[in-house]
């Protein structure tokens, strides 16, 4: 069986954080609960199955899931990997977007589960025709992100119902991370309720700057969790109990939390804008909805240049796209908070001034030295 590759979250844990500025992460800044005046600990419960399925129906009715309830992961990740592990068997295939996320590719890999790639545009367009062309004959499950990790673009209305037509007409199931979905201001929701063949993925890490609970969840047709509940029984079993105690209080306050993290992305989009706005030599999404953005040079390795540049030249870590399958492309993290975000957006026109001044000669040796 081939082994996976994780090196995004590798260099995400340890390359990303020895620099002095930081635009590569993907998450909003975790809040101070204490200094808010929010529940910050909780006790290790005796009893924690009550506790599990009374988060589950609490998150289920919040996100509008199916049969108002959803199945509580040791965070996004096992989440993912469980819905891979239930749906999909030996000779199936996933096809998942391109630019994307680097484990949506790998983690069907330790099922022996093979994965192709389809286009996502990056302009606004519909995703449904290069989804339709890049189909098999073995392809049984799509895999989206909504909003798109790394544009920050979300599935229209019009691309959703047309997928939902596309799952039914061809039997596929549709995986549909959404753990960026509340960065989207608006009411809260889930795909998981446009049909059977849907199935969403969250959790409270990115938006809610929760990471440290490491709680995620499934939301999907009661036939699909009922497949999925074997899957982890064969790895967590279930998420740790005082992460669970202490969702369960912080839930009341999810709206207030919810709202200091679209106040910070609001600005930091603004930011993101005003550079923009400014000239700059890359492609970009405009009006990115999620917590990201992402910039595509036109130059083949151009990202990786333009990220190793920004390591060396002002110390800023911007996450490069090779981990999301094309060289081209950096990610920008819009989630930090303004102490934080300021000096490294300012970090980000210096570099993009002092880059613009080098010759094609030195941008191609340091996207040749990229590891």
């Amino acid at each position: 069986m081939p082994q996976p590759v994780d090196h995004h979250i590798l260099w995400a844990r340890n390359e990303a954080r020895r620099h002095r500025h930081r635009l590569a992460e993907s998450d909003v800044d975790a809040p101070d609960l204490e200094a808010m005046g929010l529940p910050s600990q909780a006790t290790l419960p005796r009893e924690s199955e009550d506790l599990e399925e009374e988060l589950e129906r609490a998150l289920g009715a919040l996100w509008s899931a199916p049969n108002a309830r959803v199945m509580l992961t040791a965070g996004g990740s096992e989440a993912n990997a469980i819905v891979f592990g239930a749906l999909l068997e030996r000779g199936d295939e996933v096809l998942a977007e391109s630019p994307g996320y680097q484990p949506h590719r790998e983690v069907p890999r330790l099922f022996d589960i093979p994965v192709r790639r389809f286009d996502r545009p990056l302009t606004g367009e519909s995703i449904v025709p290069s989804i339709d062309r890049a189909l098999s004959s073995t392809t049984r499950m799509i895999v989206l992100t909504h909003p798109h990790n790394p544009s920050g673009l979300a599935l229209t209305a019009d691309d959703q119902r047309a997928l939902t037509e596309l799952a039914e007409r061809r039997g596929v199931w549709i995986l549909c991370d959404e753990i960026f979905r509340d960065a989207i201001a608006g009411p809260r929701g889930t795909v998981a309720s446009l049909g059977p063949r849907w199935i969403a993925t969250s959790s409270l890490t990115k938006v809610y700057g929760l990471g440290a609970l490491r709680l995620g969840w499934i939301a999907g047709d009661s036939r699909v969790l009922a497949r999925c509940g074997p899957v982890q029984n064969a790895l967590s079993a279930s998420p740790s109990v005082p992460s669970i105690a202490l969702a369960l209080a912080l839930v009341p306050h999810l709206d207030r939390l919810r709202a200091r993290s679209l106040a910070l992305l609001e600005e930091n989009r603004g930011q993101w804008a005003a550079i923009v706005a400014g000239g700059v030599p890359f492609v970009t999404a405009e009006h990115p909805q999620g917590t990201t953005a992402w910039a595509q040079f036109l130059g083949a390795g151009e990202g990786e240049a333009f990220a190793a540049f920004a390591s060396q030249h002002s110390g800023l870590a911007l996450t490069p796209g090779r981990f999301f399958s094309d060289p081209r492309g950096v990610r920008i993290g819009l989630g930090g908070e303004p102490s934080r975000s300021r000096p490294a957006f300012q970090a980000l026109r210096d570099t993009l001034a002092a880059y613009a001044a080098t010759d094609t000669r030195t941008r191609d040796l340091l996207g040749r030295e990229t590891p």
